[in-house]
């Protein structure tokens, strides 16, 4: 059996989130990554950018992955 556990994974609504934190940790960073974009690019966002990262993340238009323990001593 493969393990699922690294492979990018989308999610359609916050109900198919484990927990809250799980979505707040995603949008926080999906976030700090448009805001980083946006400052090299010298533009801003008319909207706040938490609230579109969250929206993002709501409509599955945001990948991520989970690191494994394994290895690292913990």
């Amino acid at each position: 059996m493969a393990d699922k556990r690294n492979e990018p994974k989308t999610m359609d609504s916050v109900s198919s989130f484990a927990n809250r934190y799980e979505l707040a940790v995603i949008a926080a960073k999906e976030a700090r990554r448009i805001n980083d974009i946006l400052r090299r690019a010298g533009q801003e966002l008319d909207d706040r950018v938490t609230l579109h990262a969250l929206d993002k993340v709501q409509k599955g238009k945001v990948r991520y992955t989970y690191e494994s323990l394994e290895g690292r001593g913990e």
